[in-house]
């Protein structure tokens, strides 16, 4: 088989389409539409999942690959008087990231900005401090005129940020956590179906809802999956630059992707996964057979889709591989191609590679 390569224009449409958590539909839709063509089977779960499956020998394993369609995003919970939007954010966002920002609002796209106190009105504190009660102008002056533009509390604003090429082959952007798996997923989908030895495992491209708000949308496409090993992608948070961090970089960019041991919400590890060695092992030696260099790390302060798939009806093999990135949760996340489709090409040959049945329980 040829070796899996991500379709930019895959990616440019992906993050095109706007996909607040709760309102992931657009993305949702995107997906299913351009995977359809390359898989046996394509439909939606009452969450809004979407589960795109290609047939494979009944008795090899099932295996399960998941991507998420939501991205941060802001929930619009009041209207003023004179026509600001106030909103709660909805995700893990930096405050810092919200001054001076263009965001696209409700079902319509209405441009907007989420304009800072103006210098000049600032007290010395204020200018050293992160800014407080900041609100979306779309330009009414009144309720009335924010109804009129067919936005309403209840309504989502995302970035207003597409995908920019950088020079070596790094790309920037909103929502490439997760858009860029979406992606992979369906370079693999595409390769697969062309090849003249595809797997013999049962394939389902998982694309989920509501990542970023607790891992909702995996709870619910793992259950109803069922599968025997379950591998969440995203983006891996990288810090190979001078605001990364004090001891030089854990996790670079153009250095290989990364194969999880494990994450969590904090240093110790909560309400997180840890990836059992079998399934290490099985990604790893995908690696290794393929020459691509991996990096290992912990996820400190964050958790991916693998955490909810471990725990599916009891348990099951379950991990995360992560595409290195720069400035994540942020409108201008960071990355190389070159990364992201050697994850791809990882996970060719991971569903190729002999894995322990669901019959046998994790031991070492």
């Amino acid at each position: 088989m040829t070796d899996p390569a991500i379709d930019f224009e895959d990616l440019e449409r992906l993050v095109a389409a706007r996909g607040p958590p709760g309102a992931e539909y657009p993305v949702a839709d995107e997906f299913a539409d351009l995977v359809e063509p390359y898989v046996d089977s394509v439909s939606y779960d009452e969450m809004g999942n979407v589960v795109a499956t290609s047939e494979g020998d009944p008795d090899a394993p099932e295996l399960m690959l998941a991507a998420h369609t939501d991205e941060l995003a802001m929930l619009v919970d009041g209207v003023t008087d004179d026509g600001f939007l106030e909103y709660t954010m909805l995700g893990g966002h930096y405050k810092g990231n919200f001054p001076g920002q263009q965001v696209r609002v409700g079902p319509d796209g209405v441009p907007g900005v989420i304009g800072p106190k103006s210098r000049h009105l600032m007290s010395d504190d204020e200018k050293e401090s992160l800014a407080e009660n900041l609100v979306v102008d779309v330009g009414a002056t009144t309720r009335e005129g924010v109804a009129d533009l067919n936005i309403e509390p209840g309504d989502h604003a995302t970035w207003d940020r597409e995908v920019t090429r950088l020079a070596n082959d790094l790309i920037a952007g909103r929502a490439l956590d997760d858009r860029v798996e979406l992606a992979m997923l369906l370079a693999l989908a595409r390769s697969e179906a062309a090849a003249d030895d595809p797997a013999d495992a049962t394939i389902h491209y998982v694309a989920t809802v509501q990542e970023e708000v607790g891992l909702r949308g995996a709870r619910a496409a793992g259950y109803s999956v069922n599968p025997d090993v379950a591998i969440a992608l995203d983006i891996f948070p990288a810090d190979d630059y001078p605001a990364g961090g004090d001891d030089g970089p854990g996790v670079e960019l153009d250095a290989g992707p990364v194969v999880e041991f494990g994450d969590g919400t904090s240093e110790y590890l909560f309400n997180g996964v840890l990836v059992d060695r079998q399934t290490r092992t099985w990604l790893t030696d995908a690696a290794e057979a393929r020459d691509i260099d991996v990096q290992h790390a912990v996820m400190i302060r964050g958790t991916t889709d693998a955490t909810e798939l471990q725990q599916v009806r009891g348990g099951r093999h379950a991990g995360a591989v992560g595409v290195p990135c720069r400035y994540t949760h942020s409108p201008v996340e960071t990355l190389s191609l070159a990364d992201a489709n050697e994850a791809t090409e990882l996970l060719a040959e991971a569903i190729r590679t002999e894995f322990p049945g669901r019959e046998e329980v994790r031991r070492g």
